[in-house]
């Protein structure tokens, strides 16, 4: 998807080293955007101190686009559920974001621009078991959107959360057989998996200047799966 072949915009990625996080980046890029993407050895989410210390040795406030994309999934229920599981999830889904945010909202608060991209899952609509902190982050980012919302939209800046369906990663050709891919298929409306590019097309029309109005939302890109 190209939007323009000219852009003085600068975007934040986090995730961005493979699959929908990969794909995100190089549509930015396609775009003319200049792309900072942090990997692990970088920027470690799952440590506060690191986000913290990289926080404070970059200047974050020329950013006009983020985009949080890294998460994690540990599975337990409430039987195995414990408070390192939650904050270990928690650290890298939700409050990672929150500290980055902080530290480049000023600076489109004073330009009078800004777009937060963060990327659910449909597990904040539904569920599966052993979910338990995934489903809990994932749903805490749909109430941070709404939140920044209310606060951040009068300054020109927008906050929406993607929820991707079934993407057809590297990851899942990995992990499901064929035989698996159809039957999931079968329930999904339009009859196949999501690409990678689909999610980012939508986050690169909602990070643009095309948009104006969509804030506070959650958009699933599911191919009508949660209609069934």
């Amino acid at each position: 998807m190209l939007l323009s072949d000219r852009n003085d915009k600068k975007v934040f990625i986090t995730g961005a080293s493979r699959g929908i996080g990969s794909s995100i980046k190089g549509v930015f890029e396609r775009n003319g955007y200049s792309v900072i993407a942090p990997n692990r050895e970088e920027l470690a989410l799952s440590s506060d101190s690191s986000v913290m210390s990289y926080v404070q040795n970059h200047n974050l406030s020329d950013i006009d686009i983020f985009v949080h994309c890294a998460g994690i999934n540990k599975l337990a229920g409430i039987s195995e559920i414990s408070k390192e599981i939650l904050d270990s999830v928690f650290q890298v889904n939700v409050f990672s974001a929150l500290s980055l945010i902080k530290a480049m909202t000023p600076g489109m608060k004073s330009r009078h621009f800004g777009r937060l991209v963060l990327i659910s899952s449909l597990y904040s609509l539904v569920s599966r078991t052993n979910r338990l902190a995934y489903t809990a982050s994932k749903n805490a980012l749909t109430g941070v959107a709404k939140n920044l919302t209310l606060e951040l939209a009068p300054f020109g800046i927008l906050t929406n959360c993607v929820a991707p369906g079934y993407v057809m990663t590297d990851m899942t050709r990995k992990n499901l057989s064929t035989e698996e891919i159809s039957k999931i298929e079968k329930n999904i409306p339009t009859g196949r998996f999501q690409s990678e590019d689909e999610i980012a097309n939508l986050v690169l029309f909602l990070s643009s200047e095309y948009n104006q109005s969509i804030t506070g939302q959650l958009i699933a890109v599911d191919g009508g799966f949660l209609c069934n």
